[in-house]
């Protein structure tokens, strides 16, 4: 019964039925209307009726049981549990559209008086044994339509049984769209799925400001969703587990979850340490993947699989680990967007270890992966793509920075310090290579390293770079990738091939620049004799310009490349005095005297260069088109200078 104050006393049933009347329209047209309050002490010594805090129930239960649509339950501070038996089965199961809220003291007059984090309040599943999770209840909630889990500790939740009571530990919804918010849900384990909460089929609950640490479950130890589609906002995920298979932090199955500023930090699963989602395409944004773990598989940050297409956006992913592929992210078999998202040192023992792409078409924009490492054993054929490795794969990556990334894999490991393609052709504009190694004892392609496919690269520079044999900006081998308006600046190959390395591969280099590379064989670019690389209005050192003068050794001259020093700004400062790639004061802009002002071929130059201006008619070669300096901070307009 409604504990509304004074309700006794109004003895006319006519005005009864007009405010019961009057109710029912609130809740028809904005949800509950919260019309009495049901107060819960543990330690209350009055009539233990729940019309105040005096005379509050000791017992929860009991208060749930008086509750009807639109009361509120206020729960004071203290430990409770759903039952003084031993019966597993028993949970404390909400009401629909009542809202049971804990962190009181237990004097409060109005809601917003009560403080959650000071006023610890606890429902937890240690009905048997203390200490002893065997015989604790199976759940500890079970959620309910509209209603409202506000301001408690959830623990000791153990659903290790058959059917259902496998599932969800912490808290159990099914079919339902709770509100949860401001609560932590700890220490909670299901021998199946949703170790700290499991949503079932079609339950969407609404989780804010909330906390799931140390939780274990088969899959999803912090959240499962299983054909569901919460919106989760505010919330951290540390510390949960997935002994079995995957989703550390949260699982997602057939489902879309909306996850908004939240924390995954220190989970570990089998595959997808901080999240896994399979047939999923959940929008995550705004979060934090840090220190999780792929401890047995894939995915340390997130593993998306099969028809998973999920919207990542101003994410980031440091310190992840995968024992086996995808440090930070491994995707298969879907086409996640993944945007404005850091990606920095991650590691993985076998390949990716910022990003590894197997059968899938990501699309990757303003992004930058730095610091992360692909590592291997010393006999293995892991440690390959420090930054991204691409396998059957064509991904879209724009306007993205690879730096510092390491391929340190094995004898045969260690190839593609920035990216790896195998059989691959991702499409790359505007993206930037820099300080990138290929420390292998076989280890090529410092920047990137090309393996049977066709990759198309456009308005993109290779700096710094390093590999141990070949390639320190690029290796190709049985590849053909199209190279435009390129540039390739100081890059260093122990071998051959300080910017480019070439084995029975025949790549296409038009607009691009060869500068100051270093190699013992071929400094700029090294061919072996079954390559048949051709160069267009390019750049290359010593390469004796188009015409009798050209340089054989390099490749096929395709008419109008040059031998000219190109006049860079400031070639020992790539990225420019702010340190940040793509920006007005980049070192490798072109100076107002280079020879490679117009000199490249309009036809297939892009109309834009890697800074997105327009370039001129008669374009320049390089990534970078030649402007004065703006005109003033408040016009983005520049001056194009002839």
């Amino acid at each position: 019964m409604s504990r509304i104050p004074g309700w006794a006393n109004i003895a006319s049933l006519a005005l009864r039925f007009v405010l019961f009347a009057g109710v029912a329209v609130c809740v028809l047209l904005a949800g509950p209307a919260w019309a009495g309050v049901i107060y819960v002490r543990g330690d209350a010594t009055g009539a233990k009726n729940g019309l105040s805090w005096a005379d509050a129930y000791t017992d929860l239960q009991a208060g749930l049981a008086a509750a009807e649509w639109s009361d509120e339950i206020w729960v004071a501070q203290g430990t409770y549990k759903p039952t003084t038996g031993t019966l597993r089965t028993v949970s404390f199961v909400l009401e629909a559209g009542v809202g049971l809220y804990g962190g009181f003291a237990g004097t409060e007059t109005e809601r917003g008086q009560r403080n959650w984090e000071t006023n610890v309040t606890i429902l937890s599943g240690d009905i048997g044994t203390e200490g002893n999770a065997e015989d604790n209840t199976y759940r500890v909630v079970v959620g309910a339509q509209l209603a409202v889990l506000d301001g408690f500790t959830i623990t000791g939740g153990n659903a290790y049984a058959s059917g259902s009571s496998n599932y969800g530990g912490g808290m159990y919804n099914d079919n339902c769209s709770p509100t949860v918010t401001n609560c932590t849900f700890s220490g909670n384990t299901a021998g199946g799925a949703g170790g700290g909460m499991y949503n079932s089929v079609y339950s969407s609950p609404a989780v804010t400001n909330c906390t799931f640490s140390g939780n274990t479950a088969g899959w999803g130890g912090g959240i499962c969703n299983d054909s569901s589609s919460p919106t989760v906002t505010n919330c951290t995920f540390s510390g949960n587990r997935a002994d079995y298979i995957a989703g550390g932090g949260m699982y997602n199955s057939s489902s879309s979850a909306t996850v908004t500023n939240c924390t995954f930090s220190g989970n570990a699963a089998a595959w997808g340490g901080g999240m896994y989602n399979s047939s999923s395409s959940p929008t995550v944004t705004n979060c934090t993947f840090s220190g999780n773990t792929a401890d047995y598989g894939e995915g340390g940050g997130m593993y998306n699989s099969v028809y998973s297409s999920p919207a990542v956006t101003n994410c980031t992913f440091s310190g992840n680990t995968a024992h086996n592929d995808g440090g930070g992210m491994e995707n298969f078999c879907g086409s996640p967007t993944v945007t404005n998202c850091t990606f920095s040192g991650n590691t993985t023992g076998g390949v990716g270890g910022g990003m590894y792409n197997s059968n899938t078409s990501p699309t990757v924009t303003n992004c930058t992966f730095s610091g992360n490492t692909a590592g291997g054993d010393y006999y293995g054929f892991h440690g390959h793509g420090g930054g991204m490795y691409n396998w059957n794969s064509s991904p879209t990556v724009t306007n993205c920075t690879f730096s510092g990334n390491t391929a340190s894999g094995g004898y045969y490991g260690g190839s593609g310090g920035g990216m790896l393609n195998d059989e691959s052709s991702p499409t790359l504009t505007n993206c930037t290579f820099s300080g990138n190694t290929a420390s292998g004892i076989y280890g090529f392609g410092g920047g990137m390293d090309n393996y049977s496919g066709s990759p198309d690269v456009t308005n993109c520079t290779f700096s710094g770079n390093t590999a141990r044999v070949g390639g320190g900006g690029m290796h190709n081998y049985s590849s053909s990738p199209t190279m435009t308006n390129c540039t390739f600046s100081g890059n260093t190959a122990g071998v051959g091939g300080g910017g480019m390395y070439n084995t029975q591969s025949s790549p296409t280099m038009t607009n691009s620049i060869f500068w100051d590379n270093t190699a013992p064989s071929g400094a700029e670019v090294y061919k072996d004799g079954a390559t048949t690389p051709t160069f267009s209005h390019c750049d290359i050192k010593g390469c004796g310009g188009s015409g009798a003068s050209w340089d054989s050794a390099l490749g096929t001259d395709g008419g109008g490349n040059i031998a000219a020093d190109p006049r860079f700004v400031d070639p020992a400062t790539p990225a420019g005095p702010d340190g940040l790639w793509r920006t007005s004061d980049d070192g490798l802009r072109l100076r107002r005297d280079s020879p490679c002002i117009g000199a490249a071929d309009p036809a297939v130059a892009p109309q834009r260069d890697i800074l997105g201006l327009p370039r001129d008619s008669t374009p320049d070669i390089g990534a970078y088109e030649f402007y004065a300096m703006p005109r003033a901070s408040a016009d983005p307009a520049w001056v194009l200078f002839r």
